[in-house]
């Protein structure tokens, strides 16, 4: 029992997924880390409110859009939610982030597992079949797919989706793979402030099914070790969407250099990155004109009407 739980706990440490898709529930993104490439400090709140209550969980099941999902794919979320061996509502975070930039990275998580390569951050590699699926592995015995039961992007990161992973980790100490399910339901919005800034809101709940593991196994080693995990994981991860965001708003031409290195991410893709990139760095530096007149005015007792 001893080396299950070490190895279980081995894994839920390391198996979080740290993408704003995860892989799956056991191990298919590695540790984030700090990078000398995006310094910049996100201005994100500090979520609170982490929960695997009741409440929070019925509250989740509501908001699914079940009717708006196909016959399949509805089945497929019935299936994980109702035989979920963990739900936990993870930490609720409000980042500094372009919400166009925000949107167009949880459309292309491949993009972001790509930067964390070229930065040396994850070996993890993430590729994108035709058919929507995406396939991923750690090089360390995991393997998985992700896919999308329901999207819905909406403008200023008004977005709603429901996320299906699947995963397995092949090792010692199980003679067979040890899999995972986990169905995600992920809501964000956006709100601009005075200042001329976007803040997008980010929740994420999330039912688990781990398979081969019993009750109570689950309950004291591999729940606490998911809970505090995946907690930790969305933050940074939140946290580095923010500082990418806040580099190409500062920075778009090295950004561009940046995605001339992600060649596991396709041209068109790439383009689309570069020319994001830079539209919210020519978006922010017209606000950040239109604040300094502003200010300058204000200072000189004027006001502007009708734009003259």
């Amino acid at each position: 029992m001893v080396s299950v739980q070490k190895v279980v706990g081995r894994i839920a440490r390391r198996g979080i997924c740290r993408g704003i898709v995860p892989l799956s529930v056991v191990a298919i993104v590695c540790s984030l880390s700090n990078s000398d490439v995006l310094r910049a400090t996100a201005q994100d709140g500090s979520g609170s409110d982490a929960t695997s209550n009741r409440a929070a969980h019925d509250d989740a099941v509501r908001s699914l859009p079940w009717k708006q999902m196909s016959p399949a794919n509805r089945q497929t979320a019935q299936s994980i939610i109702n035989n979920a061996s963990i739900y936990r509502r993870l930490p609720t975070r409000i980042i500094d982030c372009d919400p166009d930039l925000f949107t167009f990275l949880l459309q292309h998580p491949e993009v972001v597992i790509d930067v964390w390569r070229v930065m040396g951050i994850s070996q993890v590699a993430l590729s994108k079949a035709p058919d929507g699926v995406y396939h991923g592995t750690d090089g360390a015995g995991t393997v998985g797919t992700v896919r999308y039961l329901f999207s819905n992007w909406g403008p200023n990161a008004q977005n709603l989706a429901v996320v299906y992973a699947d995963g397995a980790y092949s090792g010692a100490p199980f003679p067979t793979p040890l899999k995972a399910q986990s169905v995600m339901l992920v809501r964000s919005s956006d709100v601009q402030e005075t200042n001329g800034r976007h803040y997008v809101t980010v929740r994420i709940d999330s039912f688990v099914r781990v398979e081969q593991l019993g009750v109570e196994l689950v309950a004291k080693t591999v729940q606490p070790w998911i809970n505090k995990t995946a907690d930790q994981n969305v933050i940074e991860t939140l946290t580095f969407v923010s500082n990418f965001s806040r580099t190409a708003e500062k920075n778009p031409a090295g950004m561009q250099r940046l995605a001339c290195r992600l060649n596991s991410v396709d041209e068109p893709t790439r383009n689309a990155l570069v020319s994001l990139c830079f539209r919210t760095a020519e978006r922010y530096a017209q606000r950040d004109t239109i604040s300094r007149t502003g200010a300058i005015l204000a200072n000189r007792g004027e006001m502007i009407v009708d734009g003259r």
